[in-house]
């Protein structure tokens, strides 16, 4: 149960000399609208408005087809939270594409059409930081996973090229039921999340299509002062980010290390796949933000070795207590 580099919660931050602090709460907002994450990338716009005179696209598919595209969007977070009657449309309007190793879906600098989301095999992205220089792999994709939204939130040139890896079956959306489906929950939890990922000091290393892959899987809660987060002895099968608050961990009824905002816990479990270690309490009113297990181990596995070196402190933390 490691904890992550304690920093300080934004609210408590103090304005630096000489900058002016009469900004609103809407200019503060519009800001962090503009500097996303994927400025990296070349992507810094807001997100276009959704197209409120959207007429459904119906793409006739057999039933078996569908059964397949229901199937792939149940593995997807980014569909989690739709009703039934949008995941008909969803359904209804996607279209399916195979691609053979090598095969380019989607390429850097050019203008997005289509939303994909995979059903088999797997697919490269890769990004140019320049026209001189050669390409470089930052992320891997495969069955349930999704991509192509970046395009379609911000109206923006493609941030990245896709390339299949394998032989890949892809259900293609377009930009009209993309952003009358998709768009306002999607834009919504990046922006909600994008700012406090990119400030949590155990995600430094990742890309920001990586912490936006995280942000698109968070869920979260709010936890009472005094409640328990994690239960000693119970099985894991989450890993936590803490958002506000603090909190504690504790074993045979002593405190052990404390939380901050930006600390993480829980990973022991998952990486051993043992009980929990200790409990985690919450000594203010907290909000956390939690990935599930299988998610961990898809989206922090280049992590895995900084997480495993963290073992030592939570190890040192307890040695007195045994």
């Amino acid at each position: 149960m490691a904890s992550g580099s304690r920093r300080p919660s934004k609210a408590n931050l103090k304005a630096k000399p000489g900058k002016p602090t009469n900004i609103t709460a809407q200019e503060q907002k519009d800001k962090r609208k503009r500097t996303l994450s994927f400025r990296r990338t070349g992507v810094s716009a807001e997100p276009t408005a959704v197209d409120t005179t959207y007429i459904p696209k119906v793409v006739p598919k057999s039933d078996d087809a569908r059964k397949r595209i229901k199937k792939a969007i149940e593995k997807s977070y980014i569909f989690r939270g739709l009703d039934k009657d949008q995941i008909k449309t969803v359904i209804d309007a996607v279209e399916e594409e195979k691609h053979r190793p090598g095969d380019v879906i989607i390429k850097q600098g050019e203008s997005g059409l289509n939303f994909y989301l995979i059903e088999a095999g797997s697919c490269n992205v890769y990004i140019s930081k320049n026209q001189t220089t050669d390409p470089v792999i930052v992320h891997s994709y495969s069955s349930g996973d999704s991509f192509g939204e970046l395009a379609l939130l911000y109206d923006a040139p493609r941030a990245a090229t896709v390339k299949a890896s394998t032989d890949c079956i892809l259900w293609a959306m377009d930009r009209g039921t993309f952003r009358a489906i998709l768009m306002k929950s999607t834009s919504q939890k990046r922006d909600l999340y994008e700012e406090f990922l990119s400030n949590v000091p155990l995600l430094k290393t990742l890309d920001a299509y990586e912490r936006s892959a995280i942000a698109d899987v968070l869920e979260c809660e709010y936890i009472k002062a005094g409640a328990s987060i994690i239960v000693e002895g119970t099985p894991g099968d989450k890993f936590y980010f803490l958002e506000q608050g603090t909190a504690e961990a504790k074993t045979k009824g002593q405190s052990v290390m404390k939380y901050g905002v930006g600390d993480y816990f829980g990973e022991l479990a998952l990486l051993n796949n043992e009980p929990r270690a200790a409990s985690v309490i919450a000594i203010t009113d907290c909000k956390v933000c939690y990935i599930d297990g299988e998610s961990f181990k898809r989206l922090l596995g280049k992590l895995e070795d900084i997480l495993q070196r963290k073992k030592s402190e939570y190890a040192h933390a307890t040695a007195a207590i045994h």
